[in-house]
Order: C-alpha cells, then structure tokens, then sequence
C-alpha cells in the first residue's frame, strides 16, 4: 500500500495544483520533485531501466520541442506576411456558399485532425486554432474548439504511439489500430457534440443528419482504413474524408470562392504537407532507410525557413519577428519537457507499473480503470506515445493475469490515454501560444471544458470496454 501511495502521489499533488489554478509550470516542478523523493524512497531507478526509457522517449522528447519551436515560428510568419487574414477572409467567404456550421466543422474535424495524422504533436491545432480566430472564435474559444478537434491522436504523426504500444504489449499492429479505432466513436460523437454546442446555438434537422453521416462515415472509413492499408494512413484516410464531404456540401450551396484567392497564403502548408508525405513515400520505397527525413520537427522548422526565403523577408523584418517566436517557445517548451520528464520517470522508475499492477488486483474491475490509467498517462506527458510507454506492459500483463483480451484493453487504454491529451498542460499551453500574447494562460471556464470532455470521454470508454471484451473474447492479441 505504502508503495502505492507513493506512486500515486505525483498525479495527485499535480491534478490539485492545476485545480487550484496554479501555474502548469509550477506544478509540474511540485510533481517533478515528488517523483525524485518517491524514487529515492521506494522506487529506486536502475541504469538500464533508466537507459530504455531514454532511447523511447528521448527521441520523442526532442521532437516535441522543437516543433514547438517551428510551430510559434510559423504562425508568428504567417501572421506578419498575412497569410492567415487571407486564409480566414477566404473561411468566411465560405459562409455565403453554404453555412457556418459546415465550415467550423471543415475546420475544427476536417483540417485539425488531417494536420495532427500527418505531423502529429499538436501541430493540427497550432495552424487551426489562429484561423478559428480568425472566424469569429475567441482566442479561449478558439483553443477548445481546436483541441476538441483532436479526435485521431491514436493515428497522430502516422501512428508512432499505437505502434509503441502494440511493440511493448506484444500485440498485433494492425488488429491494435483496428479496435482502437472502433472504440473511437464515443470519441467523434462527444467532441463533434461538444464542438457544436459550444459554438452553435441551435442547428436544424438537416444540419444534424449530415453531421450524423460525416461522423458514421468517418468512423467507418478509419475502421476500415486501419483494416487494408494499416494504421499509419488511417487518420490520413478518415480525416480527409471528413474535409472532402464538407467541401461538397459547402459547394452545393453555392459556388465556393476561389482556392486561387487564398494564393501564397497556403504556400507553407503545401510545403510542410508536400515534404511529409513524399518524405514518407521515399522511406518506404528505401525498405525504411533515412527516416529521420520524416521527422515532422524536421519539416515544420524547414518549412519556416523556406517560406521566409521565399517570401524574401528584409533582415529588419526578421529582426522583429526572432525575439518574438524566442519568447513564446522557452515558455510553453519549459512546461512540456517538464511534464515529458514527470512521466518518463514514473515509467522508468516503475510508478506508472506500480499502479497499474495494483488496478490489476482489483480482479474485473480492472477493466473499468483501464481508461483511466491511460488517460492519466496521457495527460502527464501530452503524448499518446508517452502514455504507451508508461502503461502497455503493465496493462497486458493484468490482462493475461485476467483472462481477457489483452488486445481490446490496450486498445481502451490507447484511446484513452490519446483523449486525456487535449487537457494536458503541455498540449494546452502550445495551443495558447499561437492564440494569445506571450505569458497569458487559458481562462478557468476553458480548463473545465476540455477537462469535463475528458471526464465524460473516461466514463463512457470505461463503461463500454467490459462490453467490447466481453463479446469478443477471441481477440487475445
């Protein structure tokens, strides 16, 4: 029990804190401390324990940072040449064509969700949550509807998270992607509800069956994207299926205004899709060799200075723009290697094990807390891979110990822990760098929000994972 206590102590003392509306930063530091003084009394952390989590998620790490760092400088460039007024003059001009819900729902479904697949990390909310301003959003609103709109971070940055989780869990890759994708759907109907409701007042009949159609279509799409081409594509896949029939509703309503209008202002993007996806095509004509050319942090930060050079920027200009981006990085950089390091540890020193073996004591009931333990793995590290680390071996070993399907649990805790990411501080704090001024935080009322999502989200995968494990107990893994 002392063991226990000890373990639990950090996610405990952090969750008050953020409570208690004290800073992301500072409670990271608190929770940071308690997990030393816990390794030094009860959980002492081995070299080669220590070594294997560094290989896993030092790599991760750095790619987080330092696409925050691309992702401050290119909202900051695209803000300066103008780009995103004309990208949301261009939204708005939408509206006329068709109605105003189908273009949130094209933005905050269609291009967030898109973007996140294919770099992953939060990025697909770094270049959303500024056009949703540029809506109409408030910067708070702005934020939660962005990061509502993460609803594939199972898929994100081409699936490295689910990959690590069916590596450690020993599972199959595929099958993996497959359920978690089919646990998924509480996932698009809760965040496309809540999206909704916090920026529409009222829809009418018509309005609600499309939304009804867009979000079946897309689940069955990433089932069956996961199935044939296997995970990597599938957020890809079900994103864009997602932006294509908004579009076509959009231009039923009326002609749509000319993409050519939008000119140089998509030039970035086209440059940061473009090169992760013939990138990605490149490595895997190679039999996987120069895959570090795939490295989204690569290609965000090349594409900020290739845009700059394109854009043939005065030094006087850049001069302005450094000390900006500099100043926004180290601070949201500062509380996302923080809470990065909090959950690397726990996983290393053997806390996160610690609690998830002392779940599997509760015998069945270890199913219900499965969302649980991987949303909280989420929500520390703000990474789905982060909270594979943490959890996947634990959680299949309960489950062998069990005898349920360690396939179906993982796959719980994979969506789970991918959920607990759009309230995780670090994750948060990076949206509300590109949306506020330097040093300002989102309000309380915006906290709660995604917060009360991820509650809401926890119950229901708990509630509804018993089931699915219970009908389909031939898919051990």
């Amino acid at each position: 029990m002392l063991n226990f206590t000890v373990a639990l102590a950090p996610i405990v003392l952090v969750i008050a804190l953020l409570v208690l509306r004290v800073s992301p930063t500072r409670a990271a530091l608190a929770a940071l401390a308690t997990a030393v003084i816990g390794t030094w009394l009860a959980f002492p952390l081995s070299s080669p324990a220590a070594a294997e989590v560094g290989t896993a998620m030092g790599p991760t790490t750095l790619t987080v940072i330092f696409i925050l760092l691309g992702g401050v400088g290119l909202t900051e460039v695209s803000a300066r040449s103008g780009g995103q007024a004309v990208i949301s003059r261009w939204l708005r001009a939408t509206e006329t064509s068709g109605d105003r819900l189908t273009t949130l729902l094209l933005i905050a479904l269609g291009v967030t969700p898109f973007m996140e697949s294919v770099t992953g990390f939060g990025l697909g909310v770094v270049i959303t949550a500024p056009l949703l301003v540029g809506f109409g959003l408030s910067p708070a609103r702005a934020v939660v509807t962005g990061m509502l709109g993460l609803v594939l971070v199972p898929w994100g940055s081409l699936g490295p998270g689910t990959l690590v989780a069916a590596e450690l869990g020993q599972v199959d890759f595929t099958g993996l992607g497959v359920w978690s994708a089919v646990l998924s759907l509480p996932v698009l109907v809760i965040n496309a509800a809540l999206i909704i409701g916090l920026n529409q007042r009222r829809i009418g009949w018509g309005q609600a069956g499309f939304v009804v159609l867009l979000l079946l279509g897309e689940w069955l799409v990433l089932i069956a994207a996961n199935y044939f081409f296997g995970p990597p594509l599938a957020g890809v896949l079900a994103s864009g299926w997602v932006i294509a029939v908004t579009l076509w509703r959009l231009r039923r309503g009326g002609p749509l205004p000319s993409i050519w209008r939008l000119g140089r202002a998509l030039l970035p993007y086209a440059i940061l899709v473009g090169g992760l996806v013939l990138s990605n095509l490149a490595v895997a004509l190679a039999g996987g060799s120069g895959k570090i050319g795939t490295n989204p942090a690569l290609w965000l930060n090349l594409t900020v200075l290739i845009t700059v050079l394109l854009l043939r920027w005065p030094r006087r200009m850049l001069h302005e723009v450094w000390p900006v981006v500099w100043g926004r990085w180290q601070s949201v950089a500062l509380v996302t290697l923080l809470y990065m390091l909090l959950g690397s540890l726990m996983s290393a020193n053997g806390m996160a094990e610690q609690l998830a073996s002392t779940a599997a004591s509760l015998g069945g009931g270890f199913t219900l807390l499965v969302p649980l333990i991987g949303a909280l793995g989420g929500y520390l590290t703000g990474s789905n891979t982060g909270a594979a680390a943490m959890f996947s071996t634990a959680t299949v070993t309960a489950a062998n110990q069990l005898g349920s399907s360690p396939l179906i649990l993982l796959a719980g805790q994979n969506v789970a822990g991918s959920v607990a990411i759009i309230a995780s501080p670090p994750r948060v704090a990076f949206a509300v760098s590109v949306t506020y001024p330097p040093g300002q935080t989102l309000p309380a009322s915006g906290q709660r929000q995604l917060l009360g999502a991820v509650g809401l989200l926890v119950v229901v995968l708990a509630a509804l994972l018993p089931w699915v494990a219970a009908l389909a107990p031939g898919f051990g893994g």
